[in-house]
């Protein structure tokens, strides 16, 4: 499955429904993540742009290494990983 793919995803919660779809996205998420920092999942993501980046939670927020993500996350509001 490439998640990074809308259509990708878009085919898979029509095959399988929501709550399948938001079982296996969560694996997905689990697997991802590399480090819990102040309450924020810090998982990686591929990007075709950037290559490889850390995300921190749902911020919207990613960087090239993980201590940049680290510093982030512990500068932010805690969160709900």
């Amino acid at each position: 499955m490439n998640w990074n793919d809308p259509a990708a995803r878009l085919a898979l919660i029509e095959s399988v429904g929501p709550e399948e779809y938001n079982r296996r996205i969560k694996v997905h998420f689990d697997e991802m993540t590399v480090k819990v920092v102040n309450g924020h999942a810090i998982r990686i993501v591929e990007s075709s742009r950037f290559g490889k980046l850390f995300r921190v939670g749902d911020t919207g927020s990613a960087f090239a290494k993980l201590d940049q993500a680290e510093t982030y996350a512990n500068s932010i509001a805690k969160g709900a990983s």
